[in-house]
């Protein structure tokens, strides 16, 4: 099997042509003739990652996060890319389509979250799909949206700031959502929940009201990592699919 198949099926999952201006998704390292044996799939492409790939004789990493995103001025042995190339591996990354793609990393959250928060089956797309807004069957306070939130998504650490009122509308965008937090409160939300939430966005949420909630950037993101190891195994049965067991939250907490 070549790249360009895996290719041509992702593409199919999460088409590449409606990612963002300023996104690098796709073929980013390697060859579209390339045999593949062997699939990884990680959130983000390290060095630690792709040791783990030749280590599982894997010829393809497949990745959410762009291993190239910033121009690439210099290329040494601590960089991945260095790694990919000396290993003869290839590298496709899916950032914005996989976000907003009907199976993809939203999505993948929503259905995670509906049962834990009692969610409404249909709900409103914020951002033409980074993001939605979804009613609870229940009425939450911001400690026990918290506390839900972190059994939930299994976070080490949940950070909130709470609203003025009770919550009932609840929007979320995964990633680095900040940006949105207008649109949520435009769409009518009680809360938002986001990850890498910036200082000036606390403020923000307090002065309109909105319980702001950060669950971080990683853990609203792997949920779809699983999600494509299911679609990837039954897509191509032929084909070893492995999840990267570095495929961890890079970051670490002092309590």
């Amino acid at each position: 099997m070549q790249v360009k198949e895996i290719y041509n099926w992702l593409d199919a999952y999460a088409p590449f042509a409606g990612q963002e201006r300023w996104d690098n998704s796709g073929l980013l390292v390697g060859s579209m003739e390339q045999e593949v044996h062997g699939i990884l799939l990680t959130l983000d492409i390290s060095s630690d990652a792709v040791e783990e790939a030749a280590r599982k004789h894997c010829d393809l990493l497949l990745a959410h996060h762009p291993v190239i995103f910033d121009p690439l001025r210099q290329l040494t042995p601590t960089h991945p890319v260095y790694g990919l190339v000396q290993h003869g591996m290839a590298a496709i990354c899916s950032h914005t389509p996989l976000d907003r793609a009907a199976e993809g990393v939203n999505n993948t959250l929503l259905e995670l979250l509906r049962p834990a928060l009692e969610l409404e089956e249909s709900g409103q797309m914020l951002e033409e799909g980074f993001g939605m807004a979804v009613n609870s069957h229940r009425c939450w306070d911001a400690a026990q949206l918290a506390v839900a939130l972190k059994q939930c998504l299994d976070c080490t650490v949940v950070r909130y700031a709470a609203g003025n009122k009770p919550i009932r509308r609840i929007g979320f965008a995964c990633g680095s959502g900040g940006s949105m937090l207008e649109e949520a409160i435009r769409a009518g939300c009680d809360a938002f929940i986001t990850g890498d939430v910036k200082h000036d966005r606390w403020y923000a949420a307090r002065s309109a009201g909105i319980a702001l909630f950060d669950c971080g950037h990683y853990h609203l993101e792997v949920p779809v990592m699983r999600r494509l190891e299911q679609a990837m195994g039954q897509a191509f049965p032929e084909l070893p699919v492995f999840y990267a067991e570095t495929n961890r939250d890079p970051v670490q907490y002092q309590f």
